[in-house]
Parts: structure tokens; C-alpha cells; sequence
């Protein structure tokens, strides 16, 4: 009977807990847009942590632990880290700068041989069509002007009142830095906190499961580095060879655009367009070229390597993507893959200790 009353109180604890991570889980679904600030600091947490603990090795006294050591291995990648970002945000800044300035020169040139081009385009349409056809043409495009003013007067209007419903979203990454210096200051106490609010066997559970999630996190991650610093080296190559001006900030811009999935490369590649009309406007075809052959590559290289770290059968990479896309929309495509292949280890790690302990009870 005793034995009995222990197993269903486990089955309870268990249930329990499976109900609470589920809760945890919902509620911070529902606080995403709110949580991707810091979710950004753990990511950076996530990067930085190995030049970290790296300096923790190497900073005086060698092989103690003490809490101003630990501080200035936290501060000074975090110092890096801005130094480097204020500097690629200033030479990006420069590239804009010029290009927008070059486009204002040249603006009025442009509007004159768009105007030119679209009146005598205009012509040889009304020309071809049909008298009540071409009145009705002329009547949209009167009203075009009327209803792209008040598309931009609602879309202003929109976007004023969107601002007081993200303040808790500007908030979070207000507190970002000081949110990121805490993770690294206490990167490894976390796992503790599990031992302290969970029994022993579910906080040691618990703490594997997270180890496979950050694992599997850290492959998606991985592989996201990885294509856009390939997409970043390309566009740079190629447009230095073109001698087209700040091609390292296109590269950059490049890189950092290649890691929003999906919308990435499109934005990418309007910046890299832009500025190569803006500054070089005698080889534009060719950087249509290159954004071209970077995608074909990067879509090349991107399957071997998504195997290597994810090695799931394509069809089932295919229906996790559209499950996700249809629950969580863009979220949850970028998610779909990490998460399948975390709950796939973890249905493999709980099967494997099944399978160990049937072992043992049969030796025993």
C-alpha cells in the first residue's frame, strides 16, 4: 500500500509539474513581443559566454574566483561588443548618408525621366484602348494622387497609435544591456535555481530537457551565423570587385539582414540596390546579379548544413515548418525547427532512460 501511495504521489508530482512548464510555456508565448528584447540579451549571452569564460581563465590571479574578476570578464566582452556595434552602425550610417545625398542630387533628373517615360508609355496605351476604357484610366490615375494621400495620412495616423501599445516592448530593451551583464554574471547559477523550486528527480529531468532545447537552439543559431556570414562575404566580394563604394557596409548590412529569416534577404538586398543606384549606378545590373547567385549558394550550402545539424528526414523539416506557419504564423515557422527537433530528442531521452531502467529491472 505504502508503495502504492508513493507511485500515485509521483504521478501526481509529475503531472503537476508537465501542467506547470505548459503554463510557463503558453505564458511566454503570449508575452512574445514583449520578450524579444530579451530574448536577444540570451542570445548574445548565448555568443558571448565562451570569450567569457575564456577571460575568467586568463585574468590575474590565474585559477581564483573572485567577484571583481568575474565582473570585468562580463564588462569587457559587453564593451567590445558596443565599441564594434557604434562603429558598424556609424560606417553603415556613412554609406546611407552618401547615397542619400547622391539620389537628392540626381532626384530631379530622375523624376523628369520617369515623368518623360510614363507619359509616352501612357500615350501608346490610350492609344490602343477602347475611348470609355481610356477615360476610365485617366480617372484612376487623377484619384491616385487623392489616395495615396490618405494611404500615407492613415498610415502616419497608424503608426502614432501603435507607439503607446509598444512601450512595454521599448522598456525591455531599455534594461537589454543591464539584463544581458546579470545572465553573464549568473550564466551558471541558473541550473540551480531548478534544484531549489523542484524535487531532486524533477529538476534533474527538467534541467536535461533544457540542455537538449539549448542545444538544439544553439544548431539553429549556428547555422543562421553561419549563411550570413557566407551571404555577407559574397555580396562583399562581389561588390568590391565592382568597385562599387562601402561594399564592406554592404556586407555587413548583408550578414545582419541574412539573420531575420524569410523577409532577410529582401531587405538586404534593397539596402545593397539603393546605395549601388545611389553611388554606382553603371553597374547596378551586375549587383542584381550578384543577389541573385548569393541566394542560389546560400540555398545550395544551406540544405547540407541544416542536415548536418538537424538530421531529420526533409519531409518531416517540411510539415514541422507548415504546422508552425499555420500556429504561430512568422514565429512559428522560425521556431518550427528547433522546437520538432527538441521534442524529438526529448522523446528519444525519456525512451532511452525507460529502456534503462527495464534493463536494470531485469538484471535485477
Amino acid at each position: 500500500m505504502a508503495v502504492q501511495q508513493g507511485s500515485s504521489r509521483k504521478d501526481w508530482i509529475t503531472l503537476l509539474t508537465i501542467i506547470g512548464i505548459a503554463f510557463v510555456c503558453w505564458l511566454c508565448w503570449i508575452s512574445l513581443p514583449v520578450l524579444i528584447p530579451l530574448l536577444v540579451g540570451v542570445l548574445l549571452a548565448y555568443l558571448l559566454w565562451p570569450l567569457v569564460a575564456g577571460l575568467k581563465k586568463i585574468l590575474p590571479p590565474r585559477g581564483k574566483e573572485r567577484q571583481w574578476k568575474r565582473a570585468a570578464a562580463v564588462i569587457i566582452p559587453i564593451i567590445l561588443l558596443v565599441i564594434i556595434l557604434i562603429a558598424l552602425i556609424a560606417y553603415i550610417g556613412a554609406a546611407i548618408i552618401s547615397a542619400s545625398v547622391a539620389l537628392a542630387d540626381r532626384a530631379p533628373a530622375i523624376v523628369t525621366n520617369v515623368t518623360a517615360s510614363t507619359s509616352e508609355l501612357l500615350k501608346v496605351i490610350t492609344a490602343t484602348l477602347p475611348a470609355d476604357m481610356t477615360a476610365k484610366l485617366q480617372e484612376g490615375l487623377a484619384n491616385a494622387g487623392t489616395s495615396t494621400t490618405k494611404f500615407l495620412q492613415d498610415l502616419l495616423a497608424g503608426s502614432i497609435a501603435v507607439i503607446p501599445t509598444q512601450i512595454p516592448t521599448i522598456n525591455a530593451a531599455i534594461s537589454l544591456p543591464f539584463f544581458l551583464i546579470f545572465v553573464l554574471l549568473n550564466y551558471k547559477k541558473y541550473g540551480q535555481y531548478f534544484s531549489d523550486i523542484f524535487p531532486a528527480g524533477v529538476a534533474w529531468h527538467t534541467t536535461q530537457v533544457l540542455k537538449i532545447f539549448g542545444d538544439q537552439m544553439g544548431r539553429y543559431i549556428r547555422i543562421a551565423l553561419i549563411m550570413a556570414a557566407i551571404a555577407g562575404a559574397l555580396v562583399f566580394t562581389g561588390t568590391a570587385l565592382l568597385g562599387v563604394r562601402y561594399a564592406a557596409a554592404l556586407g555587413a548590412v548583408t550578414a545582419m539582414a541574412q539573420l531575420i529569416p524569410i523577409v532577410g534577404p529582401f531587405i538586404w538586398a534593397a539596402v545593397v540596390l539603393v546605395v549601388t543606384f545611389a553611388l554606382n549606378p553603371d553597374v547596378i545590373l551586375w549587383v542584381i546579379s550578384i543577389f541573385v547567385v548569393t541566394q542560389v549558394i546560400v540555398a545550395l550550402i544551406h540544405g547540407p548544413i541544416q542536415e548536418k545539424h538537424f538530421p531529420l528526414d526533409p519531409v518531416i523539416v517540411m510539415v514541422l515548418m507548415t504546422v508552425g506557419g499555420f500556429i504561430g504564423f512568422y514565429w512559428g515557422i522560425i521556431l518550427a525547427l528547433p522546437v520538432g527537433a527538441t521534442a524529438w530528442n526529448i522523446c528519444k531521452y525519456f525512451r532511452d532512460i525507460s529502456q534503462a531502467k527495464q534493463l536494470e529491472t531485469g538484471v535485477h
